[in-house]
């Protein structure tokens, strides 16, 4: 399993427009989006902090959804059928992109909240960094395990434009491209339903104060727990044409 990790960090970090696209591109967004919005506040936060937390989870949520559909193309050149036949066993290799993703999600999170720390001057303690780091980070495991069931559900030619059409709106609607509140009343209704809300809400939460929303936590891990049942169907059912 290590050296299946290190192998795919190694080729992934090859790839520039995966670098750019994905980890860097956030960090971009959130500049051009914190003067679009001046001064304003939101959530009770600055609005430069509070669109940094945003396009945190976005680019969190960008990695996994680009990670997750590549098992796409692997299905395509037999690499999965290769693995089915070594010793790595079946929850191994769902191990083993979980852990890829939320390795490269991580540099995407750091680099928004560097760009913020250094260029927009928001200035937090040491202890808050790293809590909205880890909360940021950890909340988006479920977007890891939704975007390896794309690669898995899919054909290959189909997986990387499924992955744009769910990971998009549900960044728009989760209120990452502006806040919740300026939204219409039905769409902030769905907001609260989807894990992208409550991976910037929670997250914020750790700078506002709010103790821990057990709803937003149910919320995740019920999106989590749905999305890792279904990949594990999915890979026995590959297992089995073996």
């Amino acid at each position: 399993m290590g050296t299946l990790i290190w192998t795919e960090l190694k080729v992934l970090s090859r790839s520039v427009e995966f670098l750019v696209i994905t980890i860097a591109f956030p960090m971009v967004f959130f500049l051009v989006m914190s003067e679009v919005f001046g001064s304003d506040r939101a959530g009770g936060l600055d609005m430069n902090t509070y669109m940094m937390i945003s396009m945190a989870a976005f680019g969190a949520m960008s990695v996994a959804f680009a990670v997750g559909p590549r098992v796409g193309l692997e299905r395509q050149a037999g690499w999965n059928r290769q693995l089915r036949l070594t010793p790595l066993p079946g929850w191994g290799y769902v191990a083993v992109k979980i852990t890829v993703a939320m390795i490269l999600a991580l540099p995407a999170v750091l680099l928004v909240f560097l760009s913020g720390l250094l260029i927009k001057g928001i200035e937090l303690t040491a202890g808050q960094w790293l809590a909205i780091v880890l909360s940021c980070w950890i909340s988006s495991l479920p977007f890891v395990v939704l975007g390896l069931l794309i690669g898995m559900a899919v054909k290959p030619e189909s997986a990387q434009p499924l992955g744009l059409a769910v990971y998009l709106p549900m960044a728009m609607l989760g209120g990452l491209w502006m806040p919740v509140d300026i939204l219409p009343g039905f769409m902030a209704t769905l907001a609260k339903v989807l894990p992208s809300y409550w991976l910037a809400e929670i997250t914020r939460d750790r700078l506002t104060g709010v103790a821990l929303d057990l709803l937003g936590v149910g919320v995740l891990a019920a999106w989590f727990l749905v999305a890792l049942s279904l990949v594990i169907g999915l890979y026995r059912r590959d297992a089995a044409r073996v």
